[in-house]
């Protein structure tokens, strides 16, 4: 009898063992495309004259971190792990999620090496700022990172106080995402959510501009961090014009800033948008998935851009083409959802098992995303010859594009 019992423990046990690693499975990144290497280092940024508006605090001012990823020649050392300390995932800390479902992070090995030389093979190279969705982290784009650094890109995102996954700020304190954020957006969403159904069912474009206005209107908090994240990404901008000319440093006299562009996902994607509305140092942007917040509605874009679209959000923005004064074009990837555009639906896929991620094959998805995107700046950043987006688009029948001049 033992014996029976014995075995049918062993057997629950390799089933639900392989379950689990079905569910969370410990993959390394995929190998970037490019014929760089990949480093990784990080900066955090102040700003001493820009109060902070997420505290309550009147002598606190604004700080956020930064990531960069870069092309380098020899790699020295171990890559970098995915995420080190799982503790700092914000939704664990206000949201509580069980550790579990993040554990296998820690033991994921990225392609990125942390603060190793710089490439030499080309005297400066583009810059790119990158965005992250709201309560994620720039840690959940790092194939999308890798790709472009590989490319040979210098790329910076950003990682917001508050409204990201837990950062840690230049004293060590850990700020994890804020609970009285989580409580705006949600209250946002209960005022926006009758605007929204109409502007779905709407099939009229200029009665879904006019819906648009109020939503917009309507949702201060989601302005409030647009605007916030905006002025972060043009004070850092700044910055590393500054930074730029310091001998003391890896990337000296490497930023070519004339070739400056922006992308980003869900809000950051919006950010991108507005971003590049604002300031005309960006030479080119990228909204993946994002409703377009901010001030786009009544104002002109002069920059090439491209808007990403999931299957669900295809022509969210579309109320907003006569804004779009360059080229603009916009993207539609059949089978995929909101969340196709991070690192999980390769890291997780059990994203899929619950719905979070669509139907396409995560690598068909993986490859989508980054040669869309790459061969995007390189037209516009690097004056590729080829025919963007035609030179890749057969290749893709997923994927549905249209220009406008």
């Amino acid at each position: 009898m033992l014996r029976y019992i014995l075995i049918i423990f062993g057997l629950l046990y390799l089933i639900i063992s392989g379950f689990v690693l079905y569910l969370f499975p410990v993959v390394n990144l995929p190998k970037p495309s490019g014929n760089y290497a990949v480093g990784t280092t990080f900066m955090t940024f102040s700003d001493i004259n820009r109060p902070e508006v997420f505290t309550k605090d009147s002598t606190d001012h604004r700080e956020f971190m930064s990531r960069i990823w870069y092309p380098v020649n020899l790699i020295v050392g171990n890559p970098m792990i995915y995420r080190k300390n799982i503790s700092l995932i914000g939704s664990i800390e206000s949201g509580g999620t069980p550790n579990f479902i993040f554990g296998h992070y820690n033991l994921i090995k990225t392609n990125s090496y942390l603060d190793i030389p710089i490439s030499n093979q080309q005297s400066v190279y583009p810059v790119l700022v990158f965005s992250n969705g709201f309560l994620s982290s720039y840690d959940d784009y790092q194939i999308l990172m890798e790709e472009l650094a590989s490319h040979g890109y210098i790329v910076f995102a950003l990682n917001q106080p508050y409204e990201s996954q837990s950062v840690v700020s230049s004293d060590g304190k850990i700020i994890p995402f804020s609970k009285e954020h989580l409580k705006n957006y949600q209250q946002g969403q209960k005022t926006t959510t009758p605007l929204w159904q109409k502007f779905w069912t709407s099939i009229d474009e200029n009665e879904k501009k006019e819906i648009a206005k109020q939503i917009l209107n309507s949702d201060v908090f989601m302005n409030t961090v647009l605007h916030v994240r905006a002025d972060d990404i043009q004070f850092m901008i700044n910055e590393i014009e500054k930074f730029n000319l310091q001998q003391d440093n890896i990337f000296y006299n490497k930023f070519d800033l004339s070739r400056l562009g922006i992308l980003g996902h869900s809000m950051g994607g919006a950010v991108a948008g507005q971003v590049c509305l604002t300031d005309n140092r960006f030479k080119a942007g990228v909204n993946m998935d994002g409703f377009q917040w901010g001030g786009v509605i009544s104002g002109e874009i002069q920059q090439p851009f491209m808007t990403m679209y999931s299957e669900p959000f295809s022509g969210v923005n579309d109320f907003i083409i006569n804004q779009f004064k360059n080229k603009l074009f916009l993207v539609t990837i059949s089978g995929s959802k909101h969340m196709n555009f991070d690192d999980n639906q390769i890291i997780m896929p059990s994203t899929k098992f619950i719905g979070m991620t669509g139907k396409i094959d995560a690598n068909t998805m993986k490859q989508i995303n980054n040669n869309y995107i790459l061969s995007f700046f390189d037209k516009y950043l690097n004056n590729s010859d080829a025919p963007f987006p035609s030179d890749i688009l057969s290749n893709y029948p997923e994927v549905k594009v249209i220009t406008k001049q």
